[in-house]
């Protein structure tokens, strides 16, 4: 593929968000191609994103073949409720213009037009091939993230237990449904948590109504649980609260579309830290244990605590979770992997 010149309607101005730089950034930058956030320059392929408006008149005007990086699962809203007042409020702060309609309608309709789309994961491609046949699956790159050999002698042996979570505020509320387990695992020794992610967030268009994370923390932790501190989410901060962890939980809210398709991202990552992990029983979690060989999903609250439970006790198990989970890495999710991925989803495109 020659260098190509990308206009990108990106999911921050700064192109730091791990939406863009993990994405298509990461692809430009290690294929040697421009991208440049001026729509009104000629460019040889336009990616749009989540962030675009979906109405402007550069999409109906251009020749330009588009890409749509689908990230989150849209097209599943948890209500029609929620659906509408997202498209509502996307308009309100002008993200949107055009005709007022709940946003899985907006990214529906952006989808039948893109020449090809990118989304997260299968269970999203399923969704998405009944608007665009011409849909890949490509998942973020880790590469910033360190790939820790595992092996260490002091993996489940801190005389202070340690959890750690990693992820966005907004998924918070996913470790409400394992308050009970984790209080049940702090009978027999007490355990502390790590979560590395924003202070702060908005609850509305990533605008509007700003709460403390530990705001979510604090009306459901329970008093076996001795110590719970929030890191500012750094990869730095990530590397240290890893090294000093014995175990990674990915609770979610599974009543919740979107959480309930949220692509394998931070299994992989707790795997590249060398930490064991345990999650949500999700699509994505499920798939990717069993092509992996690990147990991993925890089914319910008492799979929650057999299964904190069996990792603290026991190093060998842990570590061979993490070990075939770093095999699983290498042959499914190298940078040869994704780079070619994007390679051909752009070169869809432009066929």
């Amino acid at each position: 593929m020659s260098k190509l010149k990308i206009g990108y309607w990106p999911l921050s101005d700064s192109l730091l968000s791990t939406g863009d730089r993990r994405r298509l950034v990461f692809w430009a930058k290690n294929r040697g191609h421009t991208i440049t956030t001026d729509l009104n320059t000629k460019v040889d392929v336009v990616v749009a994103s989540e962030n675009s408006d979906f109405n402007s008149k550069y999409f109906e005007s251009t020749k330009t073949p588009i890409v749509f990086d689908l990230v989150d699962a849209y097209l599943s809203p948890q209500n029609i409720f929620e659906d509408f007042v997202r498209g509502v409020l996307k308009q309100i702060t002008g993200q949107i213009t055009g005709d007022l309609k709940p946003f899985s309608t907006h990214v529906r309709d952006f989808c039948m037009k893109a020449d090809a789309v990118v989304c997260s994961s299968i269970e999203q491609e399923q969704l998405i091939k009944n608007y665009n046949i011409n849909t890949h699956v490509i998942l973020d790159s880790h590469d910033e993230i360190p790939l820790v050999t595992p092996g260490r002698d002091s993996l489940g042996m801190f005389p202070f237990r340690q959890l750690l979570w990693e992820g966005k505020p907004a998924t918070l509320g996913g470790v409400n449904t394992i308050y009970s387990s984790l209080n049940e695992v702090a009978k027999a020794a007490p355990i502390s948590m790590r979560f590395v992610t924003d202070e702060s967030y908005f609850m509305i268009a990533n605008k509007y109504l700003n709460r403390r994370s530990s705001a979510i923390l604090k009306k459901h932790s329970k008093q076996n649980l001795q110590q719970m501190k929030i890191v500012p989410w750094s990869i730095e901060n990530l590397v240290s609260s890893a090294k000093e962890s014995s175990l990674a939980v990915i609770p979610l809210d599974l009543t919740v579309p979107m959480q309930k398709l949220k692509p394998e991202n931070r299994l992989l990552i707790m795997w590249r830290l060398g930490l064991p992990c345990l999650t949500s029983e999700t699509p994505a979690y499920k798939r990717v244990a069993i092509k992996a060989g690990v147990e991993v999903v925890c089914q319910d609250s008492k799979h929650w605590v057999e299964s904190i439970s069996r990792i603290l006790s026991d190093s060998k198990y842990a570590l061979n979770q993490v070990s075939s989970g770093q095999t699983y890495i290498h042959e499914n999710h190298s940078s040869k992997v994704i780079l070619e991925k994007w390679d051909h989803a752009i070169g869809s495109a432009l066929r």
